[in-house]
């Protein structure tokens, strides 16, 4: 018996929840450790449940080369036409934070666009000359995928 299973009865739904949320959480603290320059991660908390923690992304930016274009990718979201303001959520925010942190202005990557995003997007299109609205349209897009 080990901790009250017997040992090789590794089909345990508790005990593969106990391995699959231990390997979770690992591969969230090894993504943090490793990051480097030009990689945004995600805060993580120990209260935090497992459907909020598959929500939650650590950033790998990369250049990509579509059939239209090229450009950084974090890999949530192509969009580069697409507005995005204060208030949206999902995949395409999550893209817009991971850039953001690739070009040094790092915020929480959760997928929600609220004042902290829109700060560091207004800061952003200060810095390139672009209209600093906090509002992502095809400009920032273009900038924030050079």
């Amino acid at each position: 018996m080990l901790n009250g299973l017997q040992r090789g009865n590794s089909s345990s739904p508790r005990l593969r929840g106990a391995f699959t949320g231990a390997a979770v959480c690992s591969a969230l603290a090894l993504g943090a450790v490793l990051a480097g320059p030009g990689t945004a991660t995600a805060a993580t908390g120990v209260e935090r449940n497992a459907t909020t923690l598959s929500a939650q992304a650590a950033c790998s930016v990369s250049w990509r080369v579509g059939v239209d274009y090229e450009g950084l990718t974090a890999g949530y979201s192509w969009a580069w036409n697409v507005v995005i303001s204060q208030g949206a959520t999902g995949d395409r925010v999550r893209e817009i934070q991971c850039l953001l942190g690739y070009h040094g202005y790092g915020v929480t990557v959760d997928g929600q666009f609220g004042p902290a995003t829109k700060t560091a997007v207004t800061s952003f299109q200060r810095a390139r000359g672009i209209g600093a609205d906090g509002i992502v349209g095809p400009s920032t897009w273009r900038q924030l995928r050079k």
